[in-house]
């Protein structure tokens, strides 16, 4: 594998972790707080266990009945807002049929633009592209908006950040730029993007922007203290 396979691979890799899928959606995360109904209650479990054959692949789960599942959920007010940015990337990176495109549908429906998890989902999925064609863009111009969001947690920021890098780097929307990569891939791990390390550690080893002359080459150092955040 060439040096550039390697780093799409790891850009690959960072997409399909997309904000790392942290809400498990497990009993008392998945849900907002609030009494239930039986019927509530056996709707809820339909729910979750829909979502645990979404995570495991399963070719039997019927995932346009799930992605209808969760618009009702979220408009009873059932679903955190972590919980669908979570539930659509899954979709997203779903190899089960039609999931990707459910995925961004959900996020159309839900829209998008109402909350930052949301707005970073449907922004990668643009960017990346899953569930739909590309649009750069647009994609990048929601990634900046959210790296810039104050009120976004700073996980979501770093990941927006990181996500820009990557844009940056390969040239996608909007003009390769070595400097600007290396310095979005730097404040997306000062916002806790450990993930980003690994590719800023593949610029300090020469792998990627060596062609770059106005940016310092390849430094041991930097590469070793890269290393220590992967």
């Amino acid at each position: 594998m060439g040096p550039q396979q390697k780093i799409d691979g790891v850009a690959d890799v960072h997409y399909r972790r997309l904000q790392s899928v942290k809400g498990e959606l497990e009993s008392g995360a998945f849900f907002t707080t609030g009494s239930l109904t039986m019927q509530m209650e056996s709707w809820v479990g339909a729910i979750e266990r829909e979502w645990h054959q979404l995570r495991r692949a399963d070719p039997t789960l019927d995932v346009e009945k799930f992605s209808r599942h969760v618009i009702a959920a979220n408009k009873t007010g059932f679903l955190s807002p972590e919980s669908l940015a979570a539930i659509a990337n899954a979709l997203l990176t779903s190899t089960l049929n039609h999931a990707p495109y459910l995925g961004r549908w959900l996020l159309e429906r839900i829209g998008a633009n109402r909350h930052p998890a949301w707005r970073t989902a449907m922004a990668i999925s643009l960017v990346a592209p899953t569930g739909g064609d590309a649009d750069f863009e647009r994609g990048n111009a929601i990634l900046e908006d959210v790296m810039k969001d104050e009120t976004a947690d700073g996980r979501l920021r770093g990941l927006a950040a990181a996500a820009l890098a990557d844009s940056a780097r390969l040239g996608r929307g909007v003009q390769a730029d070595v400097s600007r990569a290396r310095s979005l891939y730097e404040q997306a791990i000062e916002l806790g993007h450990k993930a980003s390390a690994h590719n800023l550690g593949l610029f300090w080893e020469g792998v990627w922007g060596a062609e770059d002359r106005s940016c310092p080459g390849p430094h041991k150092g930097h590469a070793e203290l890269s290393t220590r955040w992967r």
